[in-house]
């Protein structure tokens, strides 16, 4: 089953990215930092995870190489400012329109993502 994990530590981004993808198929899990993120990662591999760069304990770019170590086929997005220096992470821009954003999960839900929003 097609499973979504969310990680960012703003309660009201959580909130917004939960809004957005209610239509989308499959699971969501939602998380607010690193440890919280692993250990629902751990209980269920998730298909696609989208992080934000900075978490209370650590950083998303770091949990998204620690999630794709265990799971290699998950698909994984950074939603930051940036875009991140590895290749094989895609980039939500934070400043995106939610339409983008919505478009891209959905892709990355399909496993055909290859442009940032």
């Amino acid at each position: 089953m097609l499973t979504f994990l969310f990680v960012d530590e703003d309660p009201r981004s959580l909130a917004a990215l939960r809004r957005l993808v209610r239509d989308l198929p499959g699971g969501k899990r939602f998380a607010r930092c690193v440890e919280e993120a692993l250990a629902l990662v751990r209980e269920e591999a998730p298909c696609v995870v989208v992080t934000g760069d900075l978490l209370p304990d650590g950083d998303g770019l770091a949990l998204l190489e620690q999630v794709r170590a265990r799971h290699p086929r998950t698909a994984c997005a950074l939603h930051a400012v940036r875009p991140p220096l590895a290749r094989d992470i895609t980039w939500m821009d934070r400043a995106a329109a939610p339409s983008e954003v919505h478009a891209l999960l959905r892709t990355l839900g399909t496993g055909s993502a290859t442009h940032p929003a």
